[in-house]
């Protein structure tokens, strides 16, 4: 539309011109646009038009800053002197609260791009701010009849001002703001047309279904929509760890045991016994807990083999925090649903790109939020779907068998009955435990948006398994190790729940003799006794005929000869017969014992020695103590773990000798004297307070 040859401009100012770059039809089309932009964030869905609506709205918020300021105080001038009205008053009011949306938009951008996070105050303050600015502002720039009484002047009342001027500025300002709003819908139709978008997938026509109904049986892992998810969706874990993200977590879940879980040795072997014994398919039953990424993105099955783009991250960052129902019935019983991409998330690495993704997360985080709730991670039974396990005739071709049960060992332990719940515990508590980062730079967004500052939950996972992570080479797998065989040992200290939580190691090993001293010649008899003192669940804990934990024992006397042994490892690193040994024996439809994690055949167990929590085991031991020994007698008793038996070790590894690693998780000594030779039986028999007094005499429980 051509300007008119005269015009009678209806915004007075003091040193600016209408006409010119800074009038009103375009600080006022941008700033229409801006204000209708960003009620659309507020109030409109997730969606890529809105994503692109927060980048223009950000930027032309930026670009506005200047020349509205400008045009504020050109207008201010040439009206400061008129008189008082609620119109002007509507003017003061909403140039103060735009004001304070313009510098509360500085600083939300400012922490968007440079900073981990939004406070919370400056986002609500320039939401706010900007609901109360635009309702006087539009009230104050509406025409209005003029009434000259109310400044003390004789005449008319004037109608309101509908002059071709001010129809020409609000025609010029409108174009402004659909020519904006046309940009954004061409920015969005171009990026939805170049990206190939998540959705809809299907499975293979080779998909085999033999389990049932649901896809990914015979494990109870599910999707939202009973669709394949896209690999990428689950996969792409090192977004969430880039530079100003969640750095600190994510370099510490590379180096768990959830990082590795599919890439594991043991569990490939496993996995491909099963698959041999009862095809592909039979694989989705371990890959819910194992290898989510392959079982959801479809790629269990025999057309494209067991494994996705992706599934060496195991138990990805998504695989958790986009569950979005749990049960705890076992066996990966959830259902997982993917969380919505931003713009540019899954598009490389292209540093812009990546800023972009982080800028808007940061800016924009709503969804971000829905989308990685935490409230379920919080909690045991978000644990449970996977630490939980049992076998029914879908693999077993018998019955329904319990197998590995940490969480109901938790459920009915100490840490979740105690009377005080101030002295109950949960998973994340211990094995979880907080964890302060080295700066601000490497804080997580989230724990410095509520207030935990640098501390964060760590995501190592204090476990058992330090064999793992030096066979893989996994990353930070040598500190991994250490940190590993201090939470065996006990020597983890968490301050966060110190006051509750017993010191020393995880299952205390105590040596206890039935006389205070020994005899040449004669038997001696001596006892172990193992207390389960911080453990949340039975020990041992996993996969029970595969974990070996047990009591070595050895009696020297004082020349170091040894004169009794128990439990020590033959040439061939086998338990040597007759050791005391806390294992689970399962065995096949034929009674054989299961010794290599055969599941397939897993029918029942034979036996099952383990400590539940707070609970107290005792072993007796007898031996005759040598004629010739040189007293006194020393006891000593070790409590000893390895993450899987050697039969298991020799079937995985074949003719490589591979040992997995032996931890000592306690220990104990006891001195015992000797009788000396020319001592008669009535010297022998002292007071019972005299014999307590004795070196190494405890007396019996």
């Amino acid at each position: 539309m051509d300007e008119p040859g005269e015009l009678h401009f209806p915004i007075r100012h003091a040193f600016l011109s209408e006409k010119g770059a800074l009038g009103f039809r375009w600080v006022g089309g941008v700033l229409v646009f801006v204000a209708v932009s960003g009620l659309a964030i507020w109030l409109a869905p997730f969606s890529v038009p809105a994503e692109f609506a927060v980048i223009m709205h950000t930027a032309l918020g930026l670009v506005l800053v200047v020349p509205l300021t400008l045009w504020q105080c050109s207008h201010w001038l040439a009206t400061r002197r008129a008189g008082g009205s609620f119109r002007k008053l509507s003017g003061y009011a909403g140039f103060w609260t735009m004001a304070a949306t313009l510098v509360s938009g500085l600083v939300v951008s400012a922490q968007a791009i440079f900073s981990l996070d939004v406070a919370q105050f400056w986002d609500r303050l320039h939401l706010w701010s900007g609901v109360a600015a635009t309702p006087l502002l539009i009230y104050h720039m509406w025409p209005h009849a003029w009434n000259p009484a109310a400044t003390g002047h004789n005449a008319q009342v004037a109608p309101p001002d509908y002059s071709p001027g001010r129809r020409w500025v609000w025609r010029r300002a409108g174009l402004t703001s659909c020519v904006l709003a046309a940009v954004l819908a061409a920015l969005s139709a171009a990026y939805l047309r170049q990206t190939s978008g998540f959705g809809g997938e299907t499975f293979s026509a080779k998909y085999k279904l033999p389990y049932g109904k649901n896809p990914f049986s015979p494990s109870l892992a599910t999707t939202a929509n009973g669709r394949p998810v896209p690999p990428a969706l689950m996969a792409n874990s090192k977004s969430c760890g880039a530079s100003g993200c969640h750095t600190s977590i994510y370099e510490e879940w590379r180096a768990s045991a959830h990082r590795w879980a599919a890439e594991d040795v043991l569990f490939q072997k496993v996995q491909a016994g099963l698959i041999e014994s009862d095809g592909v398919p039979a694989a989705r039953y371990c890959a819910g807990c194992h290898d989510p990424v392959s079982l959801l993105s479809g790629y269990k099955d025999a057309s494209t083999g067991v494994e996705a783009p992706g599934f060496r991250e195991g138990i990805s960052c998504t695989a958790c925090h986009a569950m979005r129902r749990v049960d705890v019935q076992g066996n990966g019983n959830y259902v997982f649903a993917p969380a919505k991409p931003y713009l540019f998330e899954y598009d490389g690495d292209h540093r812009y790109a990546v800023a972009l993704t982080h800028f808007l997360i940061r800016a924009y985080a709503g969804q971000h939020d829905r989308d990685y709730d935490l409230s379920l991670v919080r909690r045991p039974e978000s644990c449970a779907s996977c630490h939980k396990q049992y076998i029914d005739k879908n693999i077993n071709h018998v019955g329904w068998v319990q197998l590995q049960n940490q969480y109901d060992d938790w459920r009915m332990g100490k840490w979740n009955t105690a009377p005080n719940p101030a002295n109950r515990l949960r998973c994340q508590q211990c094995h979880m435990y907080y964890r302060t980062a080295a700066s601000r730079a490497q804080g997580d967004p989230y724990d410095l948006k509520i207030g935990l500052g640098l501390k964060h939950r760590n995501h190592w996972f204090a476990a058992a398994n330090q064999f793992m992570p030096a066979m893989l080479r996994s990353p930070d797998w040598r500190r991994q190790d250490v940190r590993v065989n201090q939470w065996l040992e006990g020597k983890k200290v968490i301050p966060e729940i110190a006051s509750v939580w017993p010191t020393g190691p995880v299952m205390p090993i105590e040596l206890l003799a039935s006389e205070p001293e020994g005899a040449r010649g004669k038997p001696f008899q001596f006892r172990v006794m193992l207390v389960n003192n911080k453990a949340g669940q039975s020990v041992p804990s996993g996969p029970l005929d595969l974990v070996r934990l047990w009591v070595e024992v050895e009696v020297h006397d004082r020349t170091g000869r040894v004169v009794y042994h128990s439990g020590e490892l033959t040439p061939q690193d086998h338990i040597e017969d007759g050791s005391w040994v806390l294992k689970g024996i399962g065995v096949n439809s034929a009674g054989e014992t299961i010794v290599r994690h055969d599941l397939w055949d897993y029918v029942g167990a034979k036996s099952k020695r383990v400590v539940f929590p707070g609970y107290t085991d005792m072993y007796s031991y007898r031996f005759v103590v040598p004629g010739n020994a040189e007293g006194p007698l020393t006891i000593t008793a070790r409590l000893r773990y390895r993450k899987a038996n050697q039969y298991m070790m020799d079937w995985a590894f074949p003719g490589q000798r591979l040992q997995t690693p032996v931890a000592n998780m306690a220990s104990d000594q006891l001195m015992v004297p000797l009788k000396e030779r020319a001592r008669n039986a009535a010297s022998a028999r002292d007071p019972e307070g005299k014999r307590a007094s004795l070196p190494g005499y405890r007396a019996k429980e």
